[in-house]
């Protein structure tokens, strides 16, 4: 019996869920042909002579007398497309170049279509690699949580008489939405050299998730209709803007928990709420959460971004090596030295309103400003997308979620501050809105700089131009202190401009992983 511990879990988020949407991807080969020449590493492109698929690649893993292959990993990302069981693929380049070794030929020895469930709609491959790289390994904090119940019917008797029966029977009627959260921490970068991205670019390790909870598309490749992702990066920052979340459906991915000895992958998720912590005694984090059409369990190695398909003319065995993994299947930026950390205690606020010229708040005057001295002692940010799913209820018949739709996009949140009485700080603001009493609908343009200040790298930028603050409350304690409750609006109500997140990286990511674009 193998039990599985939290603390080796590894986390990965992908737009596919690793079966190719055309079908025909390769589950395993059978009767190499070995030839000769190879080196343990070779990455071997392979066509067919009996066939029409397109796509497969295999790496190169042991060798035998004069360079013969051995055996060789198939990442999911080399699976291919268009194959048919027992078809003949041969060697045709080796590293992208002319073929090295000569004479490998193996056989196909079956195909996919569907992913392991059998009815579940192929989504794509994985793709660790290149602007269009679409899985990437999350680094996630304990307490993560994934799960779904289900939902019953219980029918009883009630009847009156000197012997009344009282039996009860239970049905089951469907899966609700399955359930998912874990936390992140706050991590800016910059793409070096070897990347997969463009040297000195700025980026996040979160990327994908600020994509799903404010977009449709994932950051880089090609967009889907005619919408726009979320991210814009370059060489001056990374720009989450909410413009572009105004969709029925967001960004559906696939969460995949690898556990020790078990994967499960969750379908269709979306990104419902992203709350952002400015306790400053820690380390900058973000806490993601939302909800699934269904998990499954996955029984097919190769469909497991976290693993490589080890093939020896048949015999399939494993491998979690990064090796074949990473680069290939996903992105890896969660190491030490591959992006930044935020200490929340150097985090600092701008905060400023426009005043009449009898120095009351008004929405709309111009040039006499106030501008707070305001030092915060904690706070959050919490985005909700109010995702709601929708599950028939057929008798006779387990059913489950269909699909999602959004509901009002809402950022607010709270900051905490000591009651002082310098000129223009925390106890002015709360004077100045208790005075404001004709002014019910305020508009401070407000920044929270998380990790430094304003001209600081690394830093990351809450931008809510028009947040609406309410009267703050006093808190009694050894020091008397206050909070503030504040929502973010847009400059209208049809207008998702309420917030923009910037990131700003000094920690170079560069790995020689991603050195080469391998198309899916």
């Amino acid at each position: 019996m193998a039990l599985n511990l939290s603390r080796n879990t590894s986390v990965f988020v992908s737009t596919g869920n690793g079966v190719h949407a055309s079908g025909g991807s390769v589950l395993n080969l059978d009767d190499f042909t070995k030839g000769t020449g190879f080196v343990v590493g070779d990455v071997i492109t392979m066509g067919t002579t009996s066939g029409s698929g397109s796509g497969l690649k295999v790496i190169v893993t042991a060798i035998g007398v004069s360079g013969a292959v051995d055996a060789v990993a198939i990442p999911n990302n080399f699976r291919g497309t268009g194959y048919e069981d027992n078809d003949t693929v041969t060697a045709t380049l080796t590293n992208g170049g002319a073929l090295a070794g000569t004479a490998f030929e193996a056989v196909v020895q079956g195909v996919s279509a569907t992913t392991a469930q059998g009815s579940r709609t192929a989504t794509g491959l994985f793709k660790g690699n290149g602007t269009n790289a679409n899985t990437f390994k999350i680094g996630v904090l304990d307490g993560y949580s994934f799960s779904q119940g289900s939902d019953a019917t219980d029918i009883t008797i009630s009847e009156a008489g000197s012997a009344p029966s009282r039996g009860s029977k239970r049905f089951n009627d469907s899966l609700p939405p399955a359930e998912w959260s874990f936390g992140t921490y706050v991590r800016p970068y910059k793409h070096g050299t070897s990347s997969h991205r463009s040297s000195d670019t700025h980026d996040m390790c979160e990327n994908i998730l600020w994509a799903a909870i404010a977009g449709k598309d994932i950051t880089g490749g090609a967009l889907t209709g005619n919408s726009e992702t979320a991210i814009s990066v370059d060489s001056t920052e990374a720009v989450v803007s909410f413009v572009r979340s105004d969709h029925h459906e967001l960004l559906k991915m696939s969460i995949f928990f690898a556990l020790e000895n078990t994967t499960y992958r969750l379908n269709e998720c979306q990104v419902n709420q992203a709350e952002i912590d400015f306790s400053i005694d820690g380390i900058a984090t973000i806490t993601w959460s939302g909800n699934a059409t269904t998990i499954d369990q996955v029984s097919t190695v190769i469909e497991d971004p976290s693993k490589a398909l080890i093939s020896t003319n048949g015999t399939q065995t494993t491998s979690d090596a990064a090796t074949y993994t990473e680069g290939y299947n996903y992105v890896d930026t969660t190491a030490p030295g591959d992006a930044d950390y935020l200490r929340n205690k150097l985090s600092t606020l701008s905060l400023s309103h426009g005043r009449n010229s009898g120095n009351i708040l008004e929405v709309g005057a111009t040039g006499n400003d106030v501008n707070y001295d305001i030092n915060i002692t904690g706070g959050s940010i919490t985005i909700a997308n109010n995702i709601t799913y929708v599950t028939p209820e057929t008798l006779g018949l387990v059913d489950v979620p269909i699909g999602s739709f959004t509901g009002a996009r809402q950022i607010s949140g709270s900051l905490t501050m000591y009651l002082d009485t310098k000129p223009d700080g925390s106890n002015k603001l709360l004077s100045d809105l208790t005075a404001a009493t004709d002014l019910v609908n305020n508009a401070f343009n407000m920044s929270l700089f998380m990790g430094g200040g304003s001209s600081s790298t690394p830093v990351v930028k809450f931008a809510l131009p028009k947040a609406h603050l309410q009267i703050p409350t006093i808190e009694t304690a050894d020091i008397i202190s206050t909070t503030v409750e504040f929502a973010g609006q847009g400059t209208n109500l049809l207008t998702g401009n309420e917030m923009t997140v910037t990131y700003k990286g000094s920690t170079i990511h560069s790995d020689s992983a991603y050195a080469t674009d391998y198309t899916v």
